[in-house]
């Protein structure tokens, strides 16, 4: 039988979970709440922690909904992180969400300071584990990676990947959604040779399964493309109120986050349009829901 692994650094506490952890809380709440608009993604393994720490206090400046911290790849991830979160809180007040990949034999990875954690339930998974097994094996562990009084709201979330992307495929075993001829009904063959519901129908299986199972946030990713405006607009359709719809993937113009918001998005993340010297001018122009009119004249 797998067994948790044991983290010898932490000592087990009490196991009631505080109501956070399980319904909503203060994050959620000011997800929902929060006017629809862009959010910065900061990698922490690859900006510099004094970096972020000035991006999140313009964030801060600029009145943005929160801070996403992610990456598919991380190492000695609590050394890294601790540190990084205690000096990002310094200048800012905006939750600090954390969104990694698990790691069977762990979970997701948590670390003191995060508000809260993205738990993504990859639909598109060949591999069960990344699909719902994962959230399992991190809610058990809980108990002895953090003190209660750390413990952070846990966001449950259906997340799926649009356009090639071996590097997710490699590591977590999604295929990436069929978006071509979404308004086919007829069952077909996908690419692992399983026969299932196609195109638009294969697309409201994955709506009904956020929708039906009260997931507090749909995540729609493309690495090197970006997620059509159809399929945002299905599943905004699809979702009921207060279910977060976040969208993400090569945005680097303002434009690109008002075709997003358009389309129904609540939150468009945006990651490597700061990735560079002048970030603080790229950064006002994405705040900036005026821009696209200014560019159009």
């Amino acid at each position: 039988m797998n067994a948790v692994p044991e983290l010898t650094h932490r000592t087990p506490r009490k196991t009631t979970p505080p109501p956070a952890v399980f319904h909503p809380g203060k994050t959620l709440a000011r997800l929902r709440e929060h006017p629809p608009g862009p959010v910065h993604i900061i990698d922490p393994f690859k900006i510099p922690q004094h970096e972020a720490v000035e991006k999140a206090a313009a964030l801060d400046a600029l009145g943005f909904p929160a801070i996403l911290l992610a990456s598919t790849d991380y190492t000695a991830f609590e050394d890294r992180m601790e540190p990084y979160l205690a000096a990002i809180k310094q200048v800012t007040s905006l939750p600090l969400l954390l969104h990694f990949p698990p790691r069977k034999g762990i979970g997701f990875p948590l670390v003191a300071g995060a508000d809260a954690v993205v738990l993504p339930a990859l639909l598109g998974s060949t591999d069960d584990y990344y699909v719902w097994k994962s959230y399992l094996e991190t809610l058990l562990a809980l108990p002895v990676r953090l003190d209660r009084e750390d413990w952070p709201e846990l966001l449950l979330t259906v997340a799926l990947t649009f356009g090639e992307d071996h590097k997710t495929g490699d590591l977590l075993g999604t295929v990436p959604v069929n978006t071509e001829n979404i308004e086919d009904t007829e069952n077909t063959e996908d690419s692992r040779g399983a026969r299932g519901p196609a195109g638009g129908n294969r697309l409201d299986t994955h709506i009904a399964v956020a929708r039906d199972f009260g997931f507090h946030l749909v995540y729609l990713y493309s690495r090197y493309d970006r997620v059509p405006l159809d399929v945002i607009r299905r599943f905004r359709a699809g979702l009921r109120p207060g279910q977060i719809l976040f969208v993400s993937g090569n945005v680097h113009r303002r434009e690109q986050v008002d075709d997003y918001l358009a389309a129904g998005a609540d939150c468009v993340g945006f990651a490597g349009a700061l990735e560079h010297p002048d970030w603080r001018t790229t950064l006002k122009e994405l705040a900036d829901p005026g821009r696209r009119r200014e560019e159009s004249r």
